[in-house]
């Protein structure tokens, strides 16, 4: 995806996550409905689906998403096209949006019930050729540590969930110019076994 796609579509996803499911009372984006976002000059198709195959889109949800894209500077005109596959479940969720549904335990609790004394002795392995958002939602620090080995692009809100579902750490690091072997390095020296 070009630069300025890439850029459009990180606008974008931040300003649906003004836009919430009026049941459920959370973000479009955190609630994982927003499957892509294509943009063709300045027209931008977003995929999504809903969290009950079959409900309608309602046209006071359709119209939210269309005025937050249409509030992206270089978007004149915004489709929103409705799929039913994949499937939704709330896996697709963030954990921003399970803490806010009360749905997480502590992971130290987790880590107890599995009679691991700390989650930080399970072995950490890092295999570059998962895509980013699974890793960051394996790894609490994986975000940090790719941030401060220079994907700094990595903290713009909605980009895990819409790009981070295809790129991989390779991918990401030709495309920001980005030296692998320092972040195979970054994560080395974070106690992870990186597989290539």
């Amino acid at each position: 995806m070009e630069e300025n796609k890439l850029k459009l579509v990180d606008q974008i996803m931040t300003a649906l996550q003004g836009v919430e499911d009026p049941e459920i009372q959370v973000d479009v984006v955190n609630l994982g409905l927003i499957y892509g976002i294509d943009i063709e000059g300045s027209h931008a198709t977003v995929k999504m689906t809903l969290t009950i195959s079959g409900c309608p889109l309602s046209s006071l949800l359709q119209n939210s998403i269309q005025n937050a894209v249409l509030s992206v500077p270089g978007i004149d005109k915004c489709d929103v096209k409705l799929v039913w596959y994949p499937v939704w479940s709330p896996d697709k969720m963030t954990t921003a949006a399970k803490r806010q549904l009360g749905m997480l335990e502590d992971e130290q609790e987790i880590a107890q019930k599995q009679g691991i004394e700390s989650i930080e002795k399970v072995q950490k392995i890092i295999d570059f050729s998962l895509p980013i958002k699974k890793l960051a939602e394996e790894y609490p620090d994986f975000v940090q540590i790719m941030y401060d080995a220079g994907f700094t692009r990595i903290k713009i809100p909605g980009l895990l969930a819409t790009v981070g579902r295809v790129m991989t750490i390779p991918l990401g690091a030709q495309a920001m110019k980005l030296d692998l072997g320092q972040i195979k390095k970054a994560f080395e020296d974070k106690g992870y076994k990186v597989i290539e």
